[in-house]
């Protein structure tokens, strides 16, 4: 449903502009809504984006700031016992909280909305793109098991997926291979970690 929404809404930019308008502007809904309505349409875009953009902010960082209380929960983060601790009157991971939004001003800092947003999507593709393969590994050595979902017209939508996946590193790797690295490196950073909790973990207890 949510693909269809959207190759529809793109089809109905092509009504209005032409594609070669569309792919020299980056921002086609404001272009749209500006020669619909002339002067006020991209104001209002632009508005609604906002609106969006703050709700959307709004629920990451309610979820991302849990992030590391639950892997210091797990013993899957060092310094645990600080990560692990909730505020005593809103119950808010303060300590998780307060390295997300380090992390966020570092990476706000350092480079370019553009560059930031290729960096996580390279690396949120690789992660899909291993998804799609896992759904594929599964049936093959646990065909038995009871799943909640069921995939449709298995395994052709998984190959599509799977294919797209690929052709979007690939692309990103060819056109980019700067930022295609780098988040690779990035994303490594993580095993150390990972190898430093597996031989000490810490587990706290539920509060």
């Amino acid at each position: 449903i949510v693909m269809a929404v959207y190759l529809a809404i793109n089809v109905a930019y092509l009504f209005v502009v032409d594609s070669a308008t569309l792919a020299g502007t980056a921002t086609p809904a404001a272009a749209v809504a500006s020669k619909l309505f002339p002067g006020i349409g991209g104001k209002l875009i632009t508005v609604g984006i906002l609106i969006s953009v703050f709700g959307a902010m709004n629920g990451y960082f309610i979820s991302a700031i849990r992030i590391p209380y639950v892997l210091a929960k797990r013993g899957l983060l060092p310094f645990a016992d600080w990560f692990g601790v909730l505020h005593p009157k809103t119950y808010v991971p303060m300590n998780g909280g307060i390295m997300i939004v380090s992390i966020s001003v570092v990476m706000m800092l350092s480079g370019s909305f553009n560059q930031l947003t290729d960096l996580i999507v390279f690396v949120i593709w690789i992660f899909s793109t291993m998804t799609f393969l896992a759904v594929i590994i599964l049936r093959k050595r646990k065909p038995a098991i009871e799943r909640s979902y069921k995939v449709p017209l298995y395994p052709f939508i998984p190959l599509v997926a799977i294919a797209g996946g690929l052709f979007i590193l690939m692309s990103t790797l060819l056109t980019q291979p700067f930022n295609a690295l780098l988040g690779i490196v990035l994303t490594l950073l993580g095993v150390p970690v990972f190898l430093y909790t597996q031989k000490a973990p810490v587990l706290i207890e539920e509060e």
